[in-house]
């Protein structure tokens, strides 16, 4: 699919539900206390990004799992800005996942925190 086709709303559906299902895998996961690994996360950011960007419904625990994976990693980060980051980027990712309206704004400042080495 290129960039500018536009998933069919039966598509949209589909991701919608299967995020619902991974997201569902993951809280049992985090029930049991077991890690949820980066890949899992990452594909329910680029799922909940892709429903967002289409206007389709996001599922509700999808996007809770997200911010709560979110808070995780910003709690183990490290206390100061890493080598060649500005000092006030962590600071504007946090308040962008905090005060954000949009699902894409949480979940992109979700991804800055995962790869921190990466530019915005």
């Amino acid at each position: 699919m290129s960039g500018t086709d536009r998933p069919s709303p039966e598509r949209l559906a589909t991701v919608s539900a299967l995020a619902a299902k991974l997201a569902e895998k993951a809280l049992a996961k985090r029930m049991l206390q077991r890690p949820v690994d980066d890949q899992t996360v990452t594909a329910l950011a680029e799922a909940v990004l892709l429903l967002e960007e289409h206007g389709h419904p996001v599922p509700p625990l999808a996007l809770d799992l997200l911010a709560r994976f979110f808070q995780e990693r910003r709690r183990q980060a490290p206390s100061g800005p890493e080598e060649g980051e500005p000092a006030d980027r962590r600071d504007s990712d946090a308040q962008d996942v905090e005060e954000g309206t949009t699902v894409a704004g949480k979940v992109m400042g979700f991804f800055r925190a995962l790869r921190p080495g990466t530019k915005s």
